[in-house]
Formats: structure tokens, C-alpha cells, sequence
């Protein structure tokens, strides 16, 4: 495969480059190094040698327990796989998080009754985006990508991607295309076939809903984008006080992905 945002992976879903994005000082987000997507359960064994060959070293998984254990992902033998459930639903023992973790930070009760606000500030969404970015942080050589996922690659994967790109200093105009990406995607697929390949009756109801609608909006995007800086009064702040990362964590993930 050549680098390009959209990339054609035969048996994915919504796959994308996230290389190239410039950031608000002049740097480049490096290629073959961030890749977004749907779910990975139809990857046949030509694409999984596609993805070695493209230097896939991580697979994180945010998907619900019942949506991995439904719809296993087939990823290249040598590619590390996580799972890093975002929603706090039930079985979530059967995941990657670490057992009895908690953070310092707690978000107001009424912020958590809407999806994205959920993502953005309950303890259990942020634990595991703080245990994406410790991957993020170990991904240090070049040509070796880390790809995040759940199972539309729209939602759960366009919070990740908005965290991961403003970690990164992308403007969020920028962001928010990205983000917006995903209609355009989708616009020239089957919704009946999507959906046959991405949603089931054991899936909680409210994925299940999330993942039958084949677009994005950005008011979604721009309501958390927007509280997160009236919360924390920028994104560095909120990576060091609602996901406890350090100064230095920041520069080593930025020496990592820019050039």
C-alpha cells in the first residue's frame, strides 16, 4: 500500500491514514505511524500481509466486550493487540484496562449522560484512552504504525483521533474534517450491507444505535472539544489533569509522531 488518507484495505472498514496533517507550528504528523478504522473482523490473510507490510505494530481495540468477542479482529501475527473498552459497560474484566485503577480527576455527574461526554470525562473512558497513549508512547520506531478502532470507526474512533491529534497540536479545524472524513466514506456504501457487518442483537442497545447511523455531526465533536477547554482551559492541561500525563510524555509523543 502507498500512503494516502483514504486507504483502500480490502475487508475494512473506514480505514485512514492520519500522516500528513500539518500542526499549528509547522510540523507534519509523520506517515505510516497513526492509522483510524472500523472493525477488523474481515481482514482476509492477502490484507493482513497488506498491513504487516505497512508496519501495523499496534491494534488497539475500543470496541464493547460483546462487540470484540462477536467480531474478533484478524490482524498480521506480529502486530500487538489491545483491548481498551471505552464505554463503561458490563464484562469490561475481560479487557486490557488495568484491574483497580483510579484517576485524580472526577467530571461532574450531569456531564456523563451524553456518549461524547461520556468519553471525554467518566473515569472508565479516560482510563482507557490514558492506557492508548501509553501504547502511543511506546511506538517508537519509524514505519511502524499504531491503528485505534471500534466498529464503524466514527465515534469512539473520532474521539480517540481527537485526542490523538490535539496531543499532537493539530489545529482543530483540522481535526474536525478529519472527524468529518467519515461521511464521506461512507457515502458510497451499502448501509444494509454496514450494518449486517457491524451490529448484532448481543451488542448494548446504545451501540448498537451509535453504530447503525452511518454518519458523524460535528456539533457532537465541537460540544466536547468545547467543554474540555472550558474545563481545563486547554487540551495540554487536560492530557496532564484528566489523563495524567506529564509535560515530558507530551514532548516524547510529539518527538515520536512530527517531523
Amino acid at each position: 500500500m502507498k500512503p494516502e488518507r483514504i486507504l483502500n484495505v480490502p475487508g475494512a472498514v473506514n480505514f485512514r491514514e492520519l500522516g500528513g496533517y500539518q500542526t499549528k507550528f509547522n510540523q507534519t504528523i509523520k506517515w505510516q505511524k497513526l492509522l483510524r478504522s472500523g472493525e477488523l473482523s474481515h481482514l482476509t490473510p492477502r490484507t493482513q500481509a497488506l498491513l504487516a507490510d505497512y508496519g501495523l505494530k499496534y491494534d488497539i481495540d475500543l470496541r464493547s466486550p460483546a462487540e470484540a468477542s462477536w467480531s474478533s479482529d484478524k490482524i498480521p501475527a506480529q502486530t500487538i493487540y489491545r483491548f481498551y473498552p471505552v464505554y463503561p459497560i458490563q464484562d469490561n474484566e475481560k479487557s486490557d484496562l488495568p484491574q483497580n485503577k483510579h484517576l485524580k480527576y472526577q467530571a461532574y455527574e450531569q456531564s456523563l449522560y451524553d456518549p461524547y461526554l461520556t468519553m471525554a470525562f467518566s473515569e472508565h473512558s479516560r482510563i482507557a484512552f490514558h492506557q492508548m497513549f501509553v501504547d502511543l508512547l511506546a511506538n517508537t520506531n519509524e514505519k511502524e504504525s499504531l491503528l485505534f478502532h471500534c466498529a464503524a470507526g466514527k465515534d469512539r474512533t473520532g474521539m480517540a483521533g481527537m485526542l490523538i491529534l490535539s496531543a499532537l497540536q493539530v489545529p482543530y479545524q483540522t481535526i474536525r474534517e478529519d472527524y468529518l472524513l467519515t461521511n464521506l466514506v461512507y457515502s458510497n456504501q451499502d448501509p444494509d450491507e454496514l450494518r449486517r457487518q457491524i451490529t448484532g442483537k448481543h451488542v448494548d442497545k446504545l451501540i448498537q444505535k451509535m453504530n447503525s447511523v452511518f454518519s458523524v455531526t460535528a456539533s457532537s465533536l465541537d460540544h466536547t472539544h468545547d467543554l474540555i477547554l472550558d474545563r481545563f482551559g486547554s487540551f495540554d492541561h487536560y492530557f496532564k489533569e484528566a489523563l495524567e500525563f506529564s509535560d515530558q510524555d507530551l514532548a516524547d509523543l510529539r518527538q515520536i509522531y512530527l517531523e
